[in-house]
């Protein structure tokens, strides 16, 4: 996957990024991963981790009937599964038709918009920005490492884009 940042280089942070389709399915993918595939990302102190904790050292008895610790601590499908654009089998995700060549706009926050001239002001005006020299471009890719830490960063800043790539 490649983004293309526009980067505000007085406050050395990301406006937004400009995505495409493979992009886009794997922030909403992010959606639907299970909680438990998630923990190990969030802080030390958190209830979610702390019930991820509890569940690893209770005896198996104490479990339910036909139930082992396995079963909520481990993912048992492939992570392909929920993130199609890491299919090995698989070059590029079936969500979108393959003519569909829509861009869009990812801000520093995650959150998506179609790329127009209109979203582009908004937020220049968001992040008070009124000349576009102070702007720049910067290609990035993005494999399992920056999709890691992009998960993680989502899960603890409203700034992931600039924390995983500046």
């Amino acid at each position: 996957m490649n983004l293309k940042l526009l980067i505000n280089k007085n406050d050395n942070k990301v406006v937004f990024a400009e995505a495409e389709n493979d992009f886009i399915d794997f922030l909403f993918n992010l959606l639907t991963l299970p909680i438990g595939t998630i923990v190990s990302f969030l802080p030390k102190e958190n209830c979610l981790r702390d019930l991820h904790e509890s569940i690893n050292k209770l005896e198996e008895a104490y479990l339910f009937h036909n139930q082992s610790e396995d079963s909520f601590l481990k993912l048992k499908t492939p992570a392909y599964t929920f993130l199609p654009f890491f299919n090995p089998y698989s070059s590029r995700s079936r969500s979108h038709k393959e003519d569909d060549l829509v861009t869009y706009m990812v801000a520093d926050d995650l959150s998506v918009t179609p790329k127009s001239m209109t979203s582009t002001m908004a937020l220049f005006k968001k992040y008070n920005i009124q000349e576009v020299g102070v702007l720049e471009e910067k290609a990035v890719s993005i494999g399992l490492e920056e999709a890691l830490y992009l998960l993680h960063h989502a899960l603890h800043s409203k700034e992931a884009l600039t924390n995983v790539f500046l």
